[in-house]
């Protein structure tokens, strides 16, 4: 009796399907997506003592400032550094697509030890808003609010309005006023290059009151944020700090048919 051949043909007709779904799925764990930080916050007095009749800058005093060098673990024998300062975003920090948690790393003398940890959507790029624990005041404690940075959400000409106060504020432009509850975001077109505004908070009576009136200057091929957050200086002026930020970013590629 001849032998059968439809396994050994059932085999070599589905190891090609196999093959490319494999290449597929090895080609989506290449994706690349992109990471940045924005820390927000005061920064602390500066600080100096004489030595022998000259002056020399002391550091800021723990806990008064982010970890300046931060480190994300990507899994083993990977890791990614990047710096973080007051006001200004990090460099893009490149990760593969799918849900991440991250451990978020800082250096203390030698060492690595750990200091936050945020938790990625599956796809997209990301800016992770990081301000100091309003309640322990100290950035051995920090808070964290994530954001989409793709320019597919965020894109070219456009104006970001981030709010990272416990309480409400209103943004008005002329013809059009904008209320953002804690935590909220708002993504605008602005009309004019120089945009007036005004910002206000509302306090405990319910009461508004303003905090920041001046205009928001935009050119094309750019797009910009103002951030609300929580002066967490010493003996602050007003208890709100606004921060306008703006950047480079051009339109996206055209979608090839």
């Amino acid at each position: 009796m001849r032998p059968s051949i439809v396994p050994f043909l059932l085999t070599l007709t589905f190891l090609p399907l196999v093959g490319g779904g494999q290449t597929q799925d090895a080609a989506k764990k290449e994706e690349k997506r992109t990471l940045r930080f924005l820390p927000c916050g005061d920064m602390p007095p500066f600080r100096q003592e004489i030595r022998d009749g000259v002056r020399y800058e002391l550091e800021a005093e723990p806990g008064s400032v982010p970890p300046y060098q931060i480190q994300v673990p990507l899994g083993e024998d990977k890791m990614l550094n990047t710096t973080l300062t007051l006001g200004s975003l990090s460099e893009r920090l490149k990760l593969p697509t799918g849900p991440l948690r991250l451990p978020i790393l800082q250096k203390s003398g030698e060492l690595w030890k750990p200091w936050h940890e945020v938790t990625l959507p599956e796809k997209g790029d990301v800016m992770v808003f990081l301000w100091r624990d309003p309640k322990l005041k100290t950035w051995e404690s920090a808070r964290s609010m994530m954001l989409g940075d793709g320019l597919d959400v965020f894109p070219s000409g456009s104006l970001r309005l981030v709010n990272l106060l416990p309480t409400l504020t209103r943004f008005v432009f002329p013809g059009k006023t904008i209320e953002l509850h804690s935590g909220e975001s708002k993504i605008e077109i602005p009309a004019l290059a120089t945009l007036p505004v005004q910002i206000s908070l509302q306090d405990a009576s319910g009461n508004w009151q303003i905090i920041y009136q001046s205009a928001i200057t935009q050119n094309p091929g750019e797009r910009g944020q103002v951030i609300l957050y929580r002066a967490d200086g010493i003996d602050p002026r007003s208890p709100v700090k606004v921060l306008p930020l703006r950047e480079r970013a051009p339109d996206p590629p055209p979608v090839k048919k």
